[in-house]
Order: C-alpha cells, then sequence, then structure tokens
C-alpha cells in the first residue's frame, strides 16, 4: 500500500481508520495490504487525534465518512 492509498483508505474508511488507530497491522490484515516493521514502528508513533484535528479543520465534516 502506497502511503496515498493508506491516506486515501483511512479518510474513507472509518472501520480502517479505527482499527489503524487501535492496531495497524490488524488493520492492514484486514484489507488485504502488507506493512513491514519500519512501517508499523511508524504508524504506532502517530498521534493520530492531532491528524484527525488537521483532517477536520481543512474538510469540515466530510472527514472520515
Amino acid at each position: 500500500m502506497t502511503v496515498e492509498e493508506l491516506f486515501t483508505k483511512a479518510l474513507h474508511n472509518r472501520a480502517f481508520w479505527d482499527e489503524l488507530q487501535k492496531d495497524p497491522a490488524k488493520a492492514f490484515k484486514e484489507v488485504g495490504a502488507k506493512i513491514d516493521d519500519r512501517q508499523l514502528a511508524s504508524l504506532k508513533k502517530l498521534d493520530y487525534r492531532a491528524l484527525e484535528a488537521v483532517a477536520e479543520a481543512f474538510a469540515g465534516d466530510r472527514f472520515i465518512t
């Protein structure tokens, strides 16, 4: 999965977004995508609330449908 595909899926699939925050490896597995250890480590360090706030500031209520 490319970073663009990751962002698009996260923005348009609430279940994926929620699982990504809890267990990124499981989120990827559930959509049939592979993730390496470096990618997994980076996703575990993200501040998901901050990302959601930025997305909502730019997209309003359209964020995460």
